[in-house]
This record gives C-alpha cells, sequence and structure tokens, in this order.
C-alpha cells in the first residue's frame, strides 16, 4: 500500500519505510520593475491621466466619465488641503503653552503629590484590605 505523505516531514525510523526523495520546485526569478498588468486597458489609461500623460477628453472614453469626474474632485480637494494653514491664534496659543527653556520640566517622581482626604482614607483602605489578604495567605 502506497501512502501520499502530502508534503509533511515524517519520521521515517518509526515508519520502517525508505523516505521519499522530493523534487524541490526552482525557486522564481524576482523582479525588480514595474510591470504593466495585463487584460485590464483600461486602467493603464486612467493611470496614464492621473500622471499627466494622456488627457481627460480620451480617458472619459475608455474609463467613463465619472471616473474622471471622481479622480478630479479628488485632486481638486487635495489640493485644497495641501494649502491649508493652521489659524494664527491657535499657533500662538500652541507657542504660549510650550515651556520657555526646554527640559525645564521636573520629573513626575521630584513634583509635589497633593491628595485629598477622600483619596487618602480610600489608599489606606486599599493598603489595609491588601495586607489583610496577603496575612491570610501566609497562614
Amino acid at each position: 500500500m502506497m501512502r501520499e505523505d502530502a508534503g509533511f516531514e515524517s519520521n521515517e525510523k518509526i515508519t520502517g519505510r525508505e523516505p521519499v526523495q522530493r523534487k524541490d520546485k526552482p525557486a522564481e526569478q524576482m523582479y525588480d520593475r514595474e510591470v504593466p498588468i495585463t487584460g485590464v486597458p483600461g486602467h493603464t489609461l486612467l493611470h496614464d491621466w492621473l500622471d499627466g500623460e494622456v488627457d481627460a477628453m480620451r480617458a472619459s472614453e475608455v474609463e467613463g466619465k465619472s471616473k474622471i469626474e471622481l479622480w478630479t474632485r479628488i485632486n481638486a480637494e487635495s489640493e485644497m488641503l495641501r494649502r491649508r494653514v493652521t489659524p494664527v491664534h491657535v499657533q500662538q496659543r500652541i507657542m504660549a503653552s510650550l515651556p520657555d527653556t526646554p527640559g525645564s520640566e521636573t520629573s513626575w517622581w521630584k513634583q509635589q503629590v497633593t491628595m485629598t482626604p477622600v483619596s487618602a482614607i480610600s489608599i489606606g483602605v486599599a493598603l489595609l484590605a491588601v495586607g489583610a489578604l496577603i496575612i491570610q495567605a501566609l497562614r
């Protein structure tokens, strides 16, 4: 009876049969260049139009007017967003919130801790509960 090992390695010592010689696939050659997609001629025309190599009339004939209008609108909105700047009053508020000298902030462990009486009592109760749990665990 012949068994197919489906590409999995098995322990030949246990099964008592000779290992099957596998034919390794040759490594596929990798190309470091752009290869056009075949079978989609309109797709490349849209890309050529976006790159500025084809006029809009020819691209709209092949691709359809809706795609050209969509990308024209996207390009116009992108250009508008590129020109947008932060208002002066927002820039002034950002700059005013920055410290005068860099690195003048004190580390968090050196800052003074302020606590309300309620938070101090709740921390004390929590520590008492943790201590009681530890005592119970040690017994």
